[in-house]
């Protein structure tokens, strides 16, 4: 008898095998029911073993094969269980014994059972069990192991534990920094997989896990920098894992934040799905690190939207209190307080003006409405204007200006208004934060390629990791107590996209806090264009007019019309539209001023009912809202002209004439 027939690679090994050299004999004198167990061992496709006999000779199947890895089959095969498991019979010689004992079959479940293979003693998990096998007169014989390796199994899972773990830790974790501390307590918690791991950033800074000695720590973070992104590299032993065997092998996965080096598992092989996993780890880190900057970045917006509100109330509220304070004098009737009462209360609603109109202004260039008026003018027109648009606040604060600029015209080619306006940010920007009797120096200077804007002061300065953002919406530098403008921080945003808008830069520059600092415009110098031949100025016409004022604003509305009265002018007054369409047949206006933002009807549509049901009236819109589409819709309905609140007197008197 030669053994079992078929049973592939395995079968034939235990058919050439001299098994009289074994405590079991040779094959002819194998029992019935040895020969029925190799029988159907070998027949099997589930990896299956067989330890027969007191000395525990072994036997096991093709599907067992993979198991082996390299270095124990074929010699294996029928080889003493002892001889064979050195390294691990400490935990199955046990469990063997027990059965052979006792008959008593056990089952083991993703249990940890290192062997050596593939030249290392592996981390090795099995599902299996131990079962008596027995001889033919009844008693046990041997022990039958139906086994399967989970070793792929349990790994996985536990590499989506620590991504599940880490994205738990992430998740409450609200900067790049607390992410990266959360992570790297978590490979220390799963050194199986991770024996160490080990980042530097783009800065030099370095972060580990804490198991690391201050030396390897110091020494592989040197390292990590030089390594080759994705070729594993040999290294002094480091003794920081959870086997007895040090670390010695690292690699590095590239990462966009920097470098980072894992240590890999003495008791592994890095085969493709361990360097999978370790690539799924660097790019989950900066995932999270992208959301965290997202966070960041929100929470700053966040906080940047509350500043920005609490400074537009405190703005709002400073020229209140001086025209609270000036009505209040007006009221006690002495003739030598009203006219200082009425410039405090022109100045103080000129400077609402202005800030209502910067957040006009914010509100276009967000949406990149801006559009240049552009003309052929002296630059140094537009730099006279901002001057007197900042003189209020450089006088109030005892500032020292200086001017410097070409005694001869600086001819160039874009919007007078706009340049006016940088001009007046940058020079408020300077007296805002210049302390009492400080110098502000403005130049201008033109080349042959370039005009050179350049505002200069002595004032608190720019720190240095302000100035990256210090013409962002919203940003403004340290502000005290003591100063009484502090802005709304839109100034500056403002500059930059009114000078971009002209094809310019403008850069800040400061030595630091308490040196100064100082603002550059560059604008190109174009071709002029060809100038247009002059206008004929035609004077506005005098002859008094009939005017329907409609506002449902009571204040605003009989303030208006005592002024136009006081020009000649005869005045109805109509507080909503029905009123308005109710008195329109009998006064029959030349002039109908609406405003747009009427109750239950629109000035729009009263506009409309105007123009189809009466006699012609030149019909003049007043609003807040100024946008290219708001003049539109206005034009569409029949409105000749479009003005902006608050309206400045000779502009409506202007809007009147036919």
């Amino acid at each position: 008898m030669r053994g079992p027939s078929g049973g592939g690679e395995t079968g034939a090994l235990i058919r050439d095998l001299d098994w009289a050299a074994t405590p079991i004999g040779p094959i002819e004198t194998w029992s019935t029911a040895l020969r029925s167990l190799v029988a159907t061992l070998v027949s099997s496709r589930h990896p299956m073993f067989l330890w027969w006999g007191p000395k525990l000779v072994q036997l096991y199947n093709d599907a067992y094969v993979p198991s082996f890895g390299r270095g124990k089959h074929p010699a294996a095969m029928g080889q003493l269980g002892h001889e064979c498991w050195g390294e691990i019979w400490q935990i199955i010689g046990p469990q063997i014994l027990g059965v052979m004992t006792d008959g008593t079959p056990t089952w083991h479940e993703d249990s940890l059972v290192p062997i050596l293979r593939n030249g290392r003693l592996e981390e090795v998990y099995w599902t299996y069990g131990y079962s008596p096998a027995f001889d033919d007169d009844g008693d046990i014989g041997g022990v039958l192991v139906v086994c399967t390796e989970t070793t792929m199994r349990v790994l996985a899972n536990r590499r989506q534990k620590l991504l599940r773990v880490l994205a738990e830790h992430a998740s409450v974790a609200t900067t790049a920094k607390e992410i990266a501390l959360a992570a790297y307590a978590m490979f220390g918690e799963f050194r199986e997989d991770l024996p160490f791991a080990i980042g530097r950033s783009r800065a030099g800074e370095i972060k580990a896990t804490e198991h690391l000695t201050a030396e390897d720590r110091l020494r592989l973070g040197e390292l990590v920098v030089t390594l080759e992104p994705g070729v594993v590299t040999t290294i002094a032993p480091v003794a920081c894992g959870p086997w007895p065997e040090p670390v010695t092998q690292i690699i590095r996965i590239s990462s966009a934040r920097g470098h980072i080096a894992f240590g890999l598992s003495s008791r592994l092989a890095f085969d493709a799905d361990y360097r999978e996993f370790l690539h799924q780890l660097v790019a989950y880190l900066e995932i999270v690190s992208d959301r965290s900057d997202q966070i960041e970045e929100l929470a700053r917006a966040n906080r940047t939207k509350d500043e920005f509100l609490a400074m537009l109330g405190h703005e709002l509220r400073n020229p209140l209190a001086p025209i609270v304070t000036a009505i209040e004098l007006i009221k006690l009737g002495d003739p030598s307080h009203v006219a200082h009462a009425h410039r405090v209360i022109e100045n103080q609603v000129s400077h609402v003006i202005r800030l209502v109109d910067d957040l006009l202004d914010t509100a276009k260039m967000t949406r990149g409405k801006v559009e240049l008026k552009r003309e052929v003018f002296d630059v140094r027109d537009a730099i006279a204007r901002g001057i007197e648009h900042a003189t209020h606040l450089l006088e109030q604060r005892a500032h020292r200006l200086r001017v410097e600029q070409p005694a001869t015209p600086v001819v160039w080619f874009g919007d007078r208004v706009r340049l006016a306006q940088v001009v007046a940010n940058l020079l408020t920007n300077a007296a805002r934060y210049t302390e009492p009797g400080g110098d502000v120096t403005l130049s201008l200077v033109q080349t042959r390629t370039a005009i050179t804007i350049r505002v200069t002061d002595t004032g608190i300065g720019i720190a240095a990791d302000m100035l990256p953002r210090i013409f962002e919406l919203f940003v403004q530098g340290a502000r005290s107590q003591d100063r009484a403008q502090g802005g709304l921080g839109i100034g500056l945003a403002l500059v930059r996209n009114l000078v971009e808008l002209h094809g310019g830069t403008v850069t800040a520059a400061s030595a630091g806090p308490g040196r100064g600092s100082e603002f550059v415009i560059e604008l190109p110098v174009a071709e002029l264009p060809m100038q247009p031949a002059p206008a004929i100025v035609v004077p506005i016409e005098s002859r008094p007019k009939r005017v329907l004022l409609v506002d449902d604003n009571v204040d605003a509305a009989d303030l208006l019309a005592q002024l136009l009265r006081d020009q000649g002018h005869e005045v109805e007054v109509a507080h909503d539209a029905l009123a308005a369409l109710e008195r329109f047949p009998q006064f029959a206006p030349d002039v109908a001023v609406l405003d747009i933002g009427l109750p239950v009807m629109d000035g729009y549509e009263l506009a409309t009912r105007l123009v189809a049901n009466h006699a012609p009236c030149r019909l003049v819109a007043v609003t807040g809202y100024g946008q290219p589409d708001d003049r539109a819709r206005a034009a569409s309905v029949g409105f000749a002209v479009h003005l902006v609140k608050p309206v400045k007197l000779s502009a409506l008197l202007e809007a009147l004439v036919a």
